[in-house]
């Protein structure tokens, strides 16, 4: 027990450490050959109609590539029907902003004219410093949106560059499955083809699991909006599903601007339910998550929660995802018995029996 764990603890150190330095130069690479495997099944679909593997690939890529096309057509066509009516009530609240800014500093400065003279300096210095802070973030918030904005040329390249290498390493799967095996001694293939298997399978979990809470999170919104009788209950639902997956940020991305939103518009009980209802979101998709990560990956829910949390201390934001797929890999490590070859010391890999076969 105690050496798994300290495999694992090495596992996802050495994994942090790989991930950091290789990651940026070949995620479009390493997303391609996610792809590749994920469409392998519908490929193998078209192989059935006697076709070449090159035709295959590129109809299934046709196929699952106009699926989602279709997904994210509806979805913005919804987004910009809602925000061009938002856009014709800008004007109304940008004069509302300015009436509750007017009036809350009618109220600050009539509750410092009934002040002592220090206390009066003192509570208007920590509003200026106050609002000297806010100046601070919204101009870092700016900034921050200007960067990723100079960032979209580059993911539309990693986009371009994954889908050509998506086309590449489907179409020769089975080579590079064949080469790998190749470079593995025989002894071993049958280990190898139950991890493979479970990585891949648990890895479908991960990604079924996250579409899973996403969905929960947006019906949530949904219902919680409608209780509500808000405006734009689509728009908000949908970002709300689509950042859920976001590790730290979530839902927040969505919630946050908009309780701010309607704190300056002078909508203060709409804030507080808005509050309520991000409130109820962050807990349900929170206790949710281990259990259905737990059920999809075919891993204990207690040991997804330990990945989340080892993987967030060693990684920061990333570590909520490369934390459960290096208990992924662990786990499949397991299932093929490869640390009993690893610590039976002086047994060629060779002799070493597996106990469910009837050799």
């Amino acid at each position: 027990m105690i050496i798994n764990v300290a495999i694992l603890v090495a596992t996802l150190i050495i994994a942090a450490i790989a991930f950091k330095l290789v990651i940026p130069y070949l995620l479009p690479f390493v997303l391609g050959l996610i792809l590749a495997v994920a469409i392998d099944p519908v490929v193998n679909l078209f192989l059935r109609f006697k076709i070449s593997r090159t035709a295959a690939t590129a109809m299934a890529m046709l196929v699952t590539l106009s699926i989602l096309g279709i997904i994210i057509w509806l979805a913005i066509s919804t987004l910009i029907v809602e925000l061009a009516r938002f856009l014709a009530n800008l004007p109304h609240f940008t004069r509302v902003i300015e009436t509750q800014s007017i009036l809350f500093a009618e109220k600050l400065q009539s509750v410092t004219e009934g002040l002592p003279p220090e206390f009066a300096g003192h509570f208007n210095k920590n509003i200026e410093n106050l609002t000297a802070a806010l100046s601070d973030k919204l101009s870092m918030l700016i900034k921050d949106t200007l960067e990723y904005i100079t960032t979209l040329p580059t993911l539309f390249l990693i986009v371009v560059i994954m889908l050509i290498a998506t086309f590449f390493l489907s179409k020769d799967l089975v080579k590079i499955k064949n080469r790998v095996a190749s470079l593995i001694p025989r002894e071993f293939h049958s280990k190898l083809r139950i991890m493979t298997d479970h990585l891949y399978w648990a890895s479908i979990g991960f990604i079924k699991a996250q579409i899973i809470l996403s969905i929960i999170s947006a019906l949530v919104i949904m219902v919680g909006l409608l209780f509500l009788h808000t405006d734009y209950i689509v728009t908000i639902s949908l970002l709300g599903g689509l950042f859920s997956p976001v590790p730290v940020l979530g839902v927040g991305a969505v919630f946050i601007p908009l309780i701010v939103f309607n704190l300056m518009t002078g909508n203060n009980f709409l804030a507080l339910w808005l509050l309520v209802l991000f409130a109820i979101v962050v807990v349900i998709k929170h206790s949710l998550e281990p259990k259905i990560l737990g059920e999809n990956m075919g891993i204990d829910p207690l040991s997804v929660l330990i990945s989340l949390y080892a993987g967030y201390e060693l990684l920061g934001v990333y570590g909520f995802i490369l934390g459960p797929f290096t208990l992924i890999t662990y786990n499949a490590l397991l299932k093929a018995k490869a640390f009993a070859w690893i610590f039976q010391e002086g047994v060629r890999p060779a002799a070493y029996q597996d106990p469910d076969s009837d050799e």
